[in-house]
């Protein structure tokens, strides 16, 4: 399997694996925007990261993303996953003791697949958007799930 191949061959062994999904290109879009999809800024992730630094004395982040020349650009010391197909990013979340995620149902996912610690970005759907009069955030987010 990939994923594992990936967690053995590019993490620290020893580190609890804290896997960011950030969702961006379709969302960047201003027809998605004006409905009310988002995406998360770096002040999110920075503080959804330290969710588990303070958690774990030792840690590591793996980034999965739709976007990984923004993601090389913006975050720093971070494994950034190479895969270039979906199922193998979801099978590298669901093999991470936690996740960040962003945005979109892909993330969510990964989330609930992991079955650990999941931080969430509150911001998605936008809130008081067309998207958001129609999103029941009590049924899609579970309550033991950190919202920032």
């Amino acid at each position: 399997m990939k994923a594992d191949h990936f967690i053995r061959t590019s993490t620290k062994s020893g580190y609890k694996k804290v896997c960011i999904h950030i969702r961006r290109g379709d969302f960047l879009k201003e027809r998605l925007l004006r409905k009310g999809f988002s995406v998360a800024d770096l002040t999110y992730i920075k503080r959804a990261k330290e969710v588990f630094l303070k958690r774990y004395s030792k840690v590591q982040f793996v980034v999965l993303s739709n976007d990984k020349e923004w993601c090389k650009m913006h975050i720093k010391g971070d494994v950034i996953s190479n895969f270039t197909e979906p199922g193998d990013d979801m099978a590298l979340m669901a093999l991470c003791d936690d996740v960040v995620v962003t945005s979109g149902t892909f993330g969510w996912w990964g989330a609930w697949l992991s079955g650990g610690t999941t931080v969430y970005f509150k911001g998605y759907p936008r809130p008081r958007s067309p998207l958001d009069l129609h999103f029941n955030r009590t049924e899609y987010y579970p309550p033991h799930w950190i919202g920032i």
